[in-house]
């Protein structure tokens, strides 16, 4: 689900042969590899959602006009003189001979350290914050209320590398953040200090939110680009190992989740040989920040290796000014400005609600503030966005103060605004993989061996791995046979708007059976052991009932689908529909959809408290909340349909409709990457 935070570097350089190679940092912080679960991937192909190689051999042309150097303004990223660049890897104090190995392995052992900790607290997040006091409502709520932050803060990191501090400076300030998150997290999980309830939730959230959740953030959003920066894309073998390089990238992202998934999932909630349970969480959390510790140092230790690109991209704070001046000067511009405020602040009202959850009718009360502000926001965006003719009030040749090309280029971002909105509640369907259904899969029978009461049990967390395994499956089939299919059936291929529109249809019928499955489960009855008392989950405390863990995979297979149909999509149509300077600032509407759509789980969370008394599902009614998630998901559908036609939106049957995209093929949304964007 990481996307890009908004930020890029675009480099144009001459090569031997007198031909323009232009570099495009498509998403500098596109954590695609940021899967919350293991996926195993093809190799990256040589051009990636990434770095995208635009144009080899003869010069083509780019409708740059000369009214930009002289704009009060200018393009956003295509400003820079492009002979500042020429000497950056020649300045390297040695030429390496495998820049992979001997620059990239320090980076790469920061990714991998960042992510087997992220993995390593958000598996056993719920079960730990249940053990320190909180309802099982406000655990799942505040865990996607983490989520929403973890994917707005990289927005926050990438203006500060692009702007302020350069990318190296970024990543080591907030690793270190990170780390002191870590180690506050896992101090928090002492047995001795999880019995005092004054003392561990303020040194718990503290760690999470503000350590962890910032943290992680403004590393995502640059690490991967830090990396692709060190080689040089005059030398051919370096190109090469750029190549190599976002491979191992995914490698190391993966065996992070692996590990956590796998190792840590399970010393969290039963301990090992070693480690007694009551201190699994301790020695998990500990080992997330002991890591870290480690990346850091070696982070530092090849520092002297780093090329450095200087922060000069200044596309967010360009947005931001053509936005304030649009509010100022056109009613639409004013809509659409609150729009973007409405669902901003959402989330800080979702924060006091996730809180307040356990405190009376307050965090009720305050879920539906947030609902009703997303939803307003959403109206604001599909009313006033369809139509963007109310910007050009802002070139210059009709007296504004942004040359005419850059405002053209934030006309085409603006028009995939309706399009993110009627993406929100997909994500909010999307996040239940992490929230609502951990807690029904904990409350299945999760033994291995269903004949013994003291059986080992499947740690809950650990289903969610289901989700990128089918995400892998279908993939190849939806590429090989059903693609090819339609395009032989009715003569070219499924359109942008097409695809999106069956993956809601498939989201939507998923939430309905995932509220379906949950009645089935609760009413197949308690498991009891001999003595005619309760089995109980080892990560819940909760008891399981008389249906099998495997009975509860379809949930996670319904959302993959529909995540292949829809992500994959809405990563090539924000990348595809905007020019060349602001592809990752339209990405960023892309990563502040998926914040958006984790407020919505947690607000529909609370929403629906009163018909969940306990922490035993058993005792309440999830259901409810699901059957009005997919009633939502219907008219989510309905009115994206509409809304579409009538803008005439990602009709066409190609993925490359970007000006710029001159080979044909090269899309950001790659089929072979939705594995990897969790």
């Amino acid at each position: 689900r990481d996307t890009c935070a908004g930020s890029s570097s675009h480099r144009r350089e001459q090569n031997r042969h007198g031909g323009c190679v232009l570099l495009v940092c498509a998403c500098s912080s596109v954590d695609w590899g940021a899967s919350r679960k293991v996926q195993a991937l093809p190799p990256i192909p040589p051009l990636t959602p990434t770095f995208v190689e635009l144009c080899r051999g003869p010069r083509p042309h780019f409708p740059i006009s000369s009214a930009m150097s002289t704009s009060k303004i200018k393009s956003p990223a295509l400003d820079s003189p492009t002979a500042a660049y020429g000497s950056i890897w020649d300045a390297r104090p040695r030429k390496y001979k495998s820049v992979l190995f001997q620059v990239c392995a320090f980076i790469l052992m920061m990714e991998l350290s960042e992510r087997l900790s992220y993995y390593g607290i958000n598996q056993g997040l719920k079960n730990f914050m249940q053990k320190i006091g909180w309802s099982l409502v406000s655990a799942s709520a505040l865990k996607s209320t983490w989520t929403s932050i973890c994917y707005i803060t990289p927005l926050f990191g990438a203006y500060l590398a692009d702007e302020k501090w350069g990318r190296y400076r970024t990543i080591l300030i907030f690793g270190i953040w990170y780390c002191i998150g870590d180690f506050l997290v896992a101090i928090a999980a002492h047995p001795d200090i999880m019995t005092e309830k004054a003392i561990v939730n303020p040194i718990f959230v503290i760690g999470l939110f503000v350590g962890i959740g910032v943290g992680t953030g403004a590393i995502k959003s640059n690490v991967i680009t830090f990396g692709a920066d060190q080689f040089d894309p005059n030398d051919p073998s370096e190109v090469h190992q750029k190549e190599t390089y976002f491979s191992y990238f995914y490698f190391c992202i993966n065996f992070g989740a692996a590990f956590s998934y796998g190792y840590l999932s399970v010393l969290c909630v039963e301990g090992s040989a070693q480690i007694p349970a009551e201190y699994g969480y301790f020695a998990t959390y500990m080992i997330c920040a002991v890591v870290m510790v480690v990346a850091i140092f070696f982070f530092i230790v090849g520092s002297p290796r780093y090329v450095h690109m200087p922060p000069k991209d200044r596309s967010i704070s360009t947005l931001l000014l053509l936005l304030k001046e649009s509010a100022h000067t056109s009613r639409d511009g004013a809509i659409v400005v609150t729009g973007a405020l409405l669902l901003l602040f959402s989330l800080v009202v979702n924060i006091a609600s996730a809180f307040s959850a356990d405190s009376g009718r307050a965090g009720e009360a305050l879920s539906y503030v947030a609902a009703a502000m997303v939803l307003v926001g959403v109206v604001c965006w599909v009313y006033a966005a369809h139509d963007q003719s109310f910007m050009d009030s802002m070139k210059e040749s009709q007296g504004g103060h942004f040359d005419d090309t850059q405002v053209d280029g934030y006309k085409k971002l603006v028009s995939a605004l309706p399009f993110a909105a009627y993406t929100i509640i997909w994500q909010c369907a999307y996040d239940q993989t992490d929230a609502n259904f951990q807690s029904i899969t904990q409350q299945c029978d999760l033994r291995l061996d269903r004949s013994d009461p003291d059986s080992s049990q499947i740690p809950g967390a650990m289903l969610g791995v289901f989700d990128p395994i089918f995400i892998v499956i279908c993939i190849p089939i939806l590429d090989s046979i059903v693609y090819p299919f339609y395009e032989k059936r009715f003569g070219k291929p499924p359109s942008q708007f097409g695809r999106v529109c069956a993956g809601l249809i498939v989201a939507a019928v998923g939430i309905f059976w995932s509220g379906i499955f949950e009645i089935i489960r609760r009413n197949a009855g308690p498991l009891q052991d001999a003595n005619g008392d309760p089995i109980l989950d080892g990560g819940s405390d909760q008891p399981m009932n008389d249906i099998s863990w495997a009975a509860a995979i379809p949930n996670y297979v319904f959302i993959a689908l529909a995540e292949c149909l829809i992500n994959v999509t809405a990563y090539d149509v924000f990348y595809s529909v905007v020019p060349l300077g602001l592809k990752s600032t339209s990405q960023s509407v892309n990563l502040f959809m998926i914040s958006v759509g984790s407020v919505m789980t947690s607000v529909f969370t609370i929403m629906f408290s009163p018909y969940l008394p306990s922490d035993d599902l058993n005792d309440g009614n999830l259901e409810y909340m699901f059957f009005t998630v997919g009633a939502v998901s219907v008219v989510n559908f309905f009115a994206f349909y509409f809304t579409m036609k009538k803008m005439n939106f990602g009709m066409s049957s190609s993925t490359t409709n970007d000006e710029f995209d001159l080979q044909g093929k090269d899309s950001v949304a790659s089929r072979h990457s939705v594995a990897a964007t969790k």
